[in-house]
């Protein structure tokens, strides 16, 4: 029914794990020399680099670190690094070998990405590559506390129109956007007041990077039924994405105040709240609570944003207790030692303080 639901969408979140650039791993690792008898280049015992980057789905840069690994294409790790915050990386001092760059996916935004290189020759040199993220589950539904029935619900869609939005959702689900876009644009020419088609064509529209066309597709759902709340709310996850927070808040407000039961509604409001200027925290700190409230364990990065909102306003204490309650609730975390290592630079960096105060005094 609605679209991003388990993760915000794929650009509001970057900035928020800009914290963890002070957990940034060493290399660290092995390298191993291919053997082939038959091809002398190939022993060469030589020092090689691959050097690569990193976009996001959306095609932009990423905005945070993101971790890289370098296996041998046979298994094996080589090496670990993080990318720096334009998504550029290297490793270096290899030997002629085959290895498998991956971005491992961060289970809320992208899929994992990988990269085949080969690295082969008597001289060093250094090979490029790049990685195309793949945006994550778009398509799941978010569950809402009670079952409300919206403008969309009580339609009356012709069957042929139904039967080709059917095959749309399907195909979405399956993760094909631009086939799903034209099951829904069939759709709508058979019934062009079709709400749930509406919103539906705008969802692939902003997953193929086409916000503009995301935004008519949405407006038009609006204009027909304007207590139909699903494109205020996809509008304001595009408008958030793009930055543009007065318009996302406005959008997201009356979204919110239709049906206030999607958790993504106030996840993105909160987003924006604290994202615009001046901020306003107090209001975004409700707004990500209420996310909270619907108990669910996908929900549990949201942690990390009010972590982030509490460090900004120097509430150190309130903001360790967000990255505790995070560990405590999702222990087996991809990122689980990043956020221990961060929260470990926190307490001391608070005992430090505490001490120097007490010194002052």
């Amino acid at each position: 029914m609605k679209w991003f639901s388990r993760q915000p969408f794929r650009f509001c979140l970057g900035w928020f794990l800009s914290f963890f650039a002070l957990a940034c791993f060493v290399q660290i690792g092995f390298s191993q020399q291919s053997t082939n008898p038959n091809n002398p280049s190939r022993n060469a015992i030589v020092s090689h680099s691959i050097r690569g980057k990193i976009f996001m789905p959306s095609g932009n840069l990423p905005e945070q670190r993101l971790r890289v690994v370098l296996e041998h294409s046979a298994g094996g790790i080589v090496s670990e690094t993080f990318s720096d915050t334009a998504g550029n990386f290297e490793f270096r001092g290899l030997t002629n070998n085959t290895y498998r760059v991956t971005v491992p996916t961060d289970h809320y935004t992208y899929e994992t990405g990988q990269e085949s290189v080969e690295v082969f020759g008597n001289y060093a040199h250094t090979v490029s590559v790049q990685i195309y993220l793949k945006e994550k589950d778009n398509n799941l539904n978010v569950m809402t506390k009670d079952k409300l029935l919206s403008p969309a619900d009580i339609q009356e869609v012709p069957k042929n129109a139904k039967k080709a939005y059917d095959q749309g959702v399907k195909l979405a689900r399956d993760k094909q956007p631009e086939k799903a876009s034209a099951k829904f644009q069939e759709a709508l020419q058979i019934f062009p007041e079709y709400l749930n088609a509406l919103n539906k064509l705008g969802e692939q529209m902003a997953i193929l990077n086409k916000p503009d066309l995301a935004e008519a597709n949405f407006e038009r759902a609006i204009a027909i039924n304007p207590k139909f709340a699903s494109p205020y709310i996809n509008s304001g996850i595009v408008l958030v994405s793009q930055k543009r927070y007065d318009e996302a808040i406005s959008t997201l407000e009356t979204g919110n105040r239709l049906d206030d039961s999607f958790p993504m509604g106030h996840l993105n409001l909160g987003i924006a709240l604290m994202s615009k200027t001046p901020a306003d925290f107090d209001q975004a700190e409700k707004e990500l609570m209420r996310v909270l409230d619907s108990n669910k364990k996908e929900f549990a990065y949201v942690r990390k944003l009010l972590f982030n909102l509490n460090i900004r306003q120097r509430k150190y204490d309130k903001a360790v207790a967000q990255l505790e309650a995070y560990l405590k609730e999702f222990p087996d975390a991809p990122d689980s030692q990043e956020v221990k290592l961060t929260l470990e630079k926190v307490k001391k960096a608070m005992a430090q303080q505490a001490a120097a105060n007490q010194k002052s005094q």
